[in-house]
C-alpha cells in the first residue's frame, strides 16, 4: 500500500506512477546526483499575462541551483502525452533535458529542440559528465509553452492550475 521515497524518505502511496518516479529516482542516485539536487513534486509559478498559475514538476534535478532536467511519470499506457508535457515543463524551467517515463517506457529528449536522445534510463547523462545546453526560447514561444504545461497539467495530471487573475 505504501512505498518509501527514495529521495524524501517519506511514504508515498504504491501506485504505477509511483512506481515510475521510484525508478527515475533510483537511477538518478545511482547516475551520481545527490539526494539534494532532486526536488520531489516541485512546485513553481508560471506567469501568463491574465495571472499566475501554479504547476508541478514531478522531479526537478538542480546542479549548482540550475535547472539541469524536469522528469515527469506517467500511467501506464499513456506516455506520448506526457512527452509533450515535460518538454514544455522542461522549457519554461529552462532546463537542459526533459524525460517522461511510465513503468515500461521512457524517453528522453533535449529541451532546447525536442531531439529524443534514447528510449531508456541509460540515456540520462551521468552527474559528473552532466553538460548544460543552453537556450533561450523567444517570448512567444515561451508563452505558448507556459500554456501547453497548464493544459496538460489540468487534463493528465488532474492538477487544478487555475490562473490567479492579476490585480492591477
Amino acid at each position: 500500500m505504501f512505498i518509501v521515497d527514495k529521495v524524501t524518505g517519506k511514504a508515498v502511496f504504491d501506485t504505477p506512477v509511483e512506481r515510475a518516479r521510484q525508478r527515475a529516482e533510483e537511477v538518478l542516485l545511482k547516475k551520481g546526483y545527490s539526494k539534494d539536487e532532486i526536488l520531489v513534486d516541485y512546485v513553481f509559478e508560471v506567469e501568463l499575462p491574465e495571472g499566475t498559475a501554479m504547476a508541478i514538476a514531478d522531479l526537478l534535478v538542480r546542479i549548482n541551483d540550475k535547472n539541469a532536467m524536469v522528469i515527469m511519470c506517467a500511467p501506464p499506457t499513456a506516455l506520448v502525452p506526457y512527452e509533450r508535457m515535460a518538454l514544455a515543463c522542461a522549457r519554461v524551467l529552462g532546463a537542459s533535458y526533459a524525460v517522461a517515463l511510465n513503468l515500461d517506457e521512457v524517453t528522453v529528449m533535449k529541451a532546447k529542440n525536442g531531439e529524443v536522445i534514447g528510449k531508456d534510463l541509460d540515456a540520462i547523462p551521468e552527474r559528473e559528465k552532466f553538460e548544460f545546453d543552453e537556450y533561450e526560447l523567444p517570448q512567444d514561444r515561451l508563452e505558448k509553452e507556459k500554456r501547453i504545461l497548464i493544459t496538460y497539467l489540468n487534463i493528465l495530471h488532474c492538477v487544478g492550475c487555475r490562473i490567479e487573475r492579476r490585480k492591477d
